[in-house]
């Protein structure tokens, strides 16, 4: 799990339980974030349920 414990809107998060990718929507300053699935659904969850992944990003050099 990662330490960095900020989250921001737009940011792409995992939720823990399941390791299924979401985009932030909306933050709230009591620990729950609404978070939006790629499926079109939105849903509250806690912010110590989610954590931000590794950079997946891996350069290209052609």
């Amino acid at each position: 799990m990662n330490n960095d414990k900020t989250i921001n809107i737009g940011d792409r998060v995992r939720i823990i339980s399941t390791g299924q990718e979401v985009t932030v929507d909306q933050v709230s300053a009591y620990g729950f974030s609404v978070i939006k699935f790629n499926s079109g659904g939105t849903y509250r969850f806690l912010n110590h349920k989610l954590e931000k992944p590794a950079a997946t990003h891996i350069p290209y050099n052609a």
